[in-house]
C-alpha cells in the first residue's frame, strides 16, 4: 500500500500544478489585453493619418482657390492699367500666379501625406507589436499546459509506482 507521505506529495504537486495552470491563464489574457490595446493604437493610427491626408486635401484645395481669386485680381489690375489681358507680359503674370498656386497646392498635399505616412508606420509597428505579442502568448500559454500536464502525469506515475511497489 502507498504512504501516506505519497499521497500527500502527490496531491501537493497536483495543487502545484493547478496554481501554475491558474498563473499561465493570468499571463494568456494579459498579453491578449496587451494585443488588444496596440490593436486600438495601430486603428487610431490609421484613423490619423486618413485625417492628415484629408486635411492635406483640403488646404490644397483652399491655396488653388485662393490661386484663382488671386489670378482675378492681377486680371484686374492689369486691365485697369489698360494692359492687354492677352499681352505677353499679362500672360507670364497670370501664368506665374496659377503656377504658384499650383506648386503651393502640391507642396501642401506632399506634406501632409509625409506626415500621414509617420502615422501608417506608427500603425504597422503597433499591429506588429500586437501580433508578436499574440503569437509569444499562444506560445507560453502550449508550453506551460504541456509542461503542467507533464508534471501531472510524472506524478502519477510516481504514485502509481509507490502503490504497486507497496503490494
Amino acid at each position: 500500500m502507498c504512504s501516506i507521505y505519497d499521497a500527500v506529495q502527490a496531491a501537493a504537486n497536483l495543487v502545484v500544478a493547478a496554481v501554475e495552470i491558474k498563473e499561465i491563464q493570468t499571463q494568456k489574457a494579459e498579453s491578449e489585453y496587451q494585443t488588444e490595446l496596440y490593436t486600438k493604437q495601430a486603428e487610431k493610427a490609421e484613423k490619423d493619418a486618413a485625417y492628415v491626408r484629408q486635411e492635406g486635401i483640403e488646404e490644397a484645395r483652399r491655396k488653388r482657390l485662393q490661386s484663382i481669386l488671386n489670378m482675378g485680381e492681377e486680371k484686374t489690375s492689369l486691365a485697369a492699367g489698360n494692359i492687354g489681358l492677352s499681352s505677353q507680359m499679362a500672360i507670364n503674370i497670370v501664368d506665374d500666379e496659377k503656377l504658384n498656386g499650383e506648386l503651393d497646392a502640391l507642396t501642401t498635399l506632399k506634406d501632409s501625406e509625409r506626415e500621414a505616412q509617420k502615422y501608417m508606420d506608427r500603425a504597422e509597428q503597433y499591429y506588429a507589436q500586437a501580433g508578436l505579442t499574440s503569437f509569444r502568448s499562444k506560445n507560453r500559454y502550449s508550453s506551460g499546459l504541456m509542461t503542467s500536464a507533464s508534471g501531472i502525469l510524472s506524478q502519477g506515475s510516481m504514485y502509481l509506482k509507490s502503490f504497486s511497489k507497496s503490494k
